[in-house]
């Protein structure tokens, strides 16, 4: 099952290195794009692969909803009785799927991928900043999440249809697949260079992605704020007491300009970050209750509407 969005230049290539894959591993298979609203020629290359192999197959959203809203509806669609998930620009290589297939074989329901990396791509700001919201969400959650695990999987027919299960409109898969909790597996890849077009997760939608994961998953920030509302006002009892203690001893002076300047900035700085979050909150309960769905279908090929 693989989400695109404006992936014309991979659709061809990545069917041919699928089936071949597949054949090695004497699968009989299915190849499932999920098209997240692409506006180049993505519909149209995976539509003349559908006509040339019955097993190539596509669901189109109406527009772009995201691709954790792309996985979702691949695992929706999805009928064998393992499903893989990988991405369609190659970098998630096809030839992984017979070491894929023998771990789950060998009794895994979940088969994740762990990404090895060249010396060059360790050091770069994206592989520190995964590490970085791995670590965060590690211990603000009880997810085992992998630094540098991705939507790279294997997921056995239970699996899939507990997934399907869940109904919550912001869904964080790299999350919620550790949270069936599921007999698991890794297997590790060589990471690889995009095979055609313009990488999609820019930082802006890697933000969204990770306040999604964690908004998601934790309470704790919501707990944070607790605790730090308790310090600022023990800090405001103390700095009480000294200034009184300090009065009946004589020893107070004229507060000048910038004491109270900076206190009214550290306590409006503390306000507005303690509401940002409850809003996060807020936010994502007003989008939960008004019970939208997370995507709208426009065209199947190959596949029943569902």
């Amino acid at each position: 099952m693989v989400p695109v969005l404006n992936e014309e230049g991979c659709i061809e290539e990545f069917v041919r290195r699928s089936r071949a894959a597949a054949a090695q591993a004497e699968l009989r298979y299915e190849i499932i794009f999920v098209d997240d609203g692409s506006s180049d020629a993505t519909p149209e290359r995976v539509a003349a692969e559908a006509k040339l192999d019955p097993a190539v197959k596509s669901v189109r959203f109406t527009r772009s909803f995201g691709h954790q809203a792309a996985l979702s509806a691949g695992l929706r669609y999805a009928s064998g009785d393992a499903v893989v998930t990988l991405d369609g620009d190659l970098q998630h290589p096809p030839e992984c799927l017979p070491d894929l297939v023998a771990a789950w074989r060998r009794g895994a329901d979940v088969v994740y991928t762990l990404r090895r990396e060249s010396e060059g791509q360790r050091g770069s700001w994206k592989a520190r900043t995964s590490a970085l919201f791995y670590g965060a969400l590690s211990r603000l959650t009880a997810l085992p999440a992998a630094a540098a695990g991705a939507d790279f999987r294997l997921m056995d027919r239970r699996a899939v249809e507990r997934f399907n299960e869940l109904g919550e409109h912001f869904i964080f898969v790299r999350g919620l697949v550790p949270w069936l909790g599921f007999r698991a597996d890794r297997v590790e890849y060589q990471a690889q260079e995009r095979f055609a077009g313009v990488p999609k997760f820019v930082p802006v939608r890697m933000l969204r992605l990770a306040l999604d994961g964690i908004f998601s998953f934790s309470v704790v920030p919501l707990r944070l704020i607790s605790l730090l509302g308790l310090a600022t006002t023990l800090f405001g009892v103390v700095f009480g007491i000294f200034s009184l203690v300090s009065y009946f001893l004589g020893r107070a002076e004229e507060a000048g300009w910038t004491s109270v300047v900076v206190l009214i900035l550290v306590f409006g700085g503390v306000q507005l970050m303690s509401l940002g979050i409850v809003s996060e909150y807020i936010g994502r309960i007003y989008e939960e209750v008004k019970g939208r769905p997370r995507y709208v279908v426009d065209s199947v090929i190959g596949l029943d509407s569902k």
